[in-house]
């Protein structure tokens, strides 16, 4: 059994196991809660578990004993009073090169973010020359005894001085060849214009030696900082070290980011051989389950770091190629009679979508792909952020990242040719653009920009990856980049938007999702969710932001969940246009799965289904402009939590919160309610605030979000 009043203890429970394994895919720094410890009783003995030696209280000692103390106590006088002298000459000499040095440093961090390459290098040559002479004031018996006395209460400020020499040295070793390389790449693009073709992956492949060496020296530094007390430093002087220990190490994680990305980005951009992409452009006005209306789509083919062809076109195009007749999922029959790639990415997980997206395409006469990718409008935002303004000539038009919304959506809605009726045409021109853009300008500086920005993209699901290579997928997945719907232990959220014949309204709706658990005496959990949409068009000079939304909302929750009550939603079971079996449509076999496992809520008319491994609640969900309509779902968690029967007498609660691919971000409240007879023994942080017996989250959900605690009994 586990010891409550040891933090330390967790770690070696079930629970500990299940939180580790539920955080996979998210970021978060589990806060122990500390108790107070309770004091030895007067009879119990002191342990020392380093000399296995156990002194009762009780115990009487000899005099050889105290003969031995006494020359240990005099050693350690000896030892003290020397350190004392050093303490003194690290106070005096030491620590004042090493705030030179860390001034410099912060320095160069600025210039790096303003990107004053020059000036950088100059800071971080000037903070290793501080941190040298700082180095040579500390003798060889110093740096031992500082490791030593570190302990000793008024000691420490030997040890912090010599870790934040150590450190800042590791720094600015790292520093002199990031700012060169930085350097190089801001001036990458005049060997262009004399010539030089450049490719992505050897780009990278020269950087990787030195961004290695730069990477060590700063975990080295990093390490270094760890064992340094905060409090041996001045307070009028810790502003400069902590701006430095916050900024470089944040560096630090971006180059362990690539280097664990690393296989996935050759693999992707064509390094083990030639790679063809779908790629689908989804338009998140207009949301669908993986992130939006596809309304246009493009074949990529790269190869070692180089596009080779980037083709654009209509999704219709392709789609009237299908010869084969598919019934589509019963919502998406109020405007499709049958199913085809425009509507594919009807499933919330990303990798059945794809899948899905990759059958029709091929139906339609199309080449077999290695794999899917999806953009939304977001992503194309940040690109021409990345690339500056885009002239289209045959337009009349120059699109930039903050008119590229409306601009393109008035061409395609309004003034696209009637007679060529080629609405999409514009999206696909300036798609071409801008790729084009991106790859062919083969500027290094301009090449990492895109990179930050895709990486945005894919953190943020604006950008979804898929391939079909079972490897690359596990990459993908680990990379938390696939869009597919996790797994989780406990408790789960996720609303799904699909825009039926809604036009363009999603992107002129806000929304506001409340999640409310409240675990009961019995250690039952009672979910209540509260979904408000917020229409904020009407009176916009575009028509498409000013019609009704017309929304099939599914929430997905944890298998097996029991519906208590349902309220706010449209009742609608609209029926089928055509007879299909009549006329002889296939029909998909997973569709097909989940509409023979839905029944019907009598009172509230929900569909209450299976998918994904979740139990989905789905309504129809209309919203008029200037208007909100709020959705409210109770229901029963499929499992208990019991804090008196299990191995450790505790108990973990946790939820998992999946925004849907492509949305902007909703605002989340979410609170944990416990019984008065429990106490919380650990939570994850900074996220969860308690408050009495509740537990609350505040976030914008632009991110997947986790959050959980461990409940023992008082």
């Amino acid at each position: 059994m586990a010891d409550i009043h040891r933090p330390e203890a967790w770690k070696e429970t079930p629970m500990w196991e299940e939180f580790e394994q539920e955080k996979n895919h998210f970021d978060f720094v589990p806060d122990f809660i500390p108790e107070q410890r309770t004091l030895p009783k007067k009879e119990e003995a002191y342990v020392l578990p380093s000399l296995n030696v156990n002194f009762s209280r009780k115990k009487n000692f000899s005099f050889p004993f105290i003969k031995t103390f006494i020359f240990g106590l005099t050693i350690l006088g000896s030892l003290t009073v020397f350190a004392i002298y050093q303490a003194e000459k690290i106070k005096t000499n030491v620590l004042s090169q090493s705030e030179n040095g860390y001034m410099n440093l912060s320095l160069a961090l600025e210039d790096l973010r303003a990107k004053k390459y020059n000036s950088a290098l100059s800071h971080f040559n000037q903070a290793s020359a501080s941190f040298e002479k700082a180095d040579g004031g500390l003798t060889a018996a110093g740096k031992i005894f500082a490791e030593i006395l570190r302990p000793i209460p008024g000691l420490s400020k030997m040890a912090s001085g010599k870790h934040i020499i150590e450190a800042g040295k590791h720094f600015s070793a790292a520093g002199v060849p990031l700012s060169e390389i930085a350097q190089k790449a801001s001036l990458s693009h005049d060997a262009y214009r004399e010539g030089e073709k450049i490719s992505l992956l050897a780009t990278l492949s020269r950087l990787k030696d030195p961004l290695n060496d730069i990477r060590n020296e700063l975990q080295h530094g990093s390490d270094a900082l760890e064992k340094v007390q905060i409090s041996d430093i001045p307070p009028e002087k810790r502003e400069r070290f902590l701006e430095v220990k916050t900024g470089l190490p944040q560096i630090l994680d971006l180059l362990n980011g690539f280097d664990t990305h690393e296989a996935l980005i050759h693999e992707l951009l064509g390094g083990n051989g030639p790679r063809k992409y779908l790629f689908l452009l989804q338009n998140n006005h207009e949301m669908r389950a993986t992130g939006g209306f596809i309304g246009s789509y493009a074949l990529l083919d790269v190869n070692d770091g180089v596009v080779r062809r980037f083709f654009v076109d209509g999704i219709f195009n392709p789609d009237g190629q299908l010869r084969e007749n598919i019934v589509p999922p019963k919502p998406i029959q109020k405007v499709s009679a049958a199913w085809s790639l425009h509507d594919s990415n009807w499933f919330p997980d990303f990798p059945t979508s794809a899948e899905k997206a990759i059958s029709f395409y091929e139906k339609t006469g199309g080449p077999t792909v290695d794999g899917v990718i999806t953009l939304t409008p977001t992503v194309m935002q940040k690109l021409l952020a990345v690339t500056g303004p885009i002239t289209m000539s045959e337009y009349g038009l120059t699109v930039d990242a903050d008119n590229f919304i409306p601009v393109i959506q008035e061409q395609v809605e309004v003034k696209y040719d009637k007679a060529e009726n080629k609405p999409k045409k514009i999206l696909a021109d300036l798609s071409l653009l801008l790729i084009e853009k991106v790859f062919a300008s083969q500027d290094r500086e301009t090449l990492f920009k895109v990179g930050e920005a895709l990486v945005e993209g894919l953190n943020e699901k604006h950008m979804l990856l898929y391939m079909r290579h079972p490897e690359t997928e596990a990459l993908i997945d680990e990379a938390g980049w696939s869009g597919k719907v996790y797994s989780s232990k406990k408790d789960y959220l996720s609303v799904i938007h699909s825009n039926i014949n809604g036009y363009k309204t999603d992107g002129v709706i806000d929304e506001n999702i409340s999640h409310a658990a409240e675990i009961k005496e019995d250690g039952s959990i009672i979910d209540t969710v509260t979904i408000t949409r917020v229409h904020n068009g009407g009176n916009t000079p575009y028509e498409w932001w000013n019609k009704v939304n017309a929304d099939y909302m599914r929430v997905y929750v944890p298998l097996g969940s029991e519906l208590l009550s349902a309220k706010g939603a449209t009742w609608e079971f609209p029926q089928a246009p055509l007879d299909y079996d009549r006329l002889g449509f296939k029909r998909d076999e997973r569709v097909e799965k989940e509409e023979h496992s839905t029944r019907i809520d009598e009172k509230s008319g929900t569909r209450i289904s299976e998918d994904a491994g979740k139990t989905v609640f789905g309504n129809w969900v209309y919203v008029s402009p200037h208007e909100s309509v709020t959705v409210e779902y109770a229901y029963k968690l499929p499992f208990h939590i019991d804090v008196s029967k299990s191995k450790a007498d505790a108990d973990s609660f946790s939820v998992l919160y999946q925004k849907q691919s492509g949305s902007k971000g909703s605002d989340l409240s979410s609170s944990i309610k416990y019984p008065q007879a429990w106490k919380v023994i650990w939570q994850t942080s900074p996220n969860l605030v308690p408050y009495e017996r509740e537990l609350r989250l505040k976030t914008d959900l632009r991110t997947d979000t986790f959050a959980g605690a461990v409940f023992g009994s008082r």
